[in-house]
């Protein structure tokens, strides 16, 4: 069984898109190139909330998120 990436790199697509993922973990590339890793909380109009493994939830804006990916099933 093997793995598939998928990723949303357009602004636009991420935004439509964006509410099929919560709950699950993902990767956000931010606009300073730093990767972060959690489990998608909550979508709002204005950006997302990720919760780290840490348990620490951050919210991040829309306008600071420049990718979206992570492994599904394939």
């Amino acid at each position: 069984m093997g793995t598939k990436q998928l990723r949303l790199s357009d602004p636009e697509q991420i935004r439509k898109r964006i509410d099929e993922f919560v709950g699950k973990q993902i990767n956000i590339v931010l606009t300073d190139s730093t990767v972060v890793f959690g489990t998608l909380e909550h979508v709002n109009a204005t950006g997302i909330t990720l919760q780290n493994m840490r348990l620490r939830k951050t919210t991040y804006p829309f306008v600071t998120l420049t990718e979206i990916y992570f492994d599904t099933n394939a």
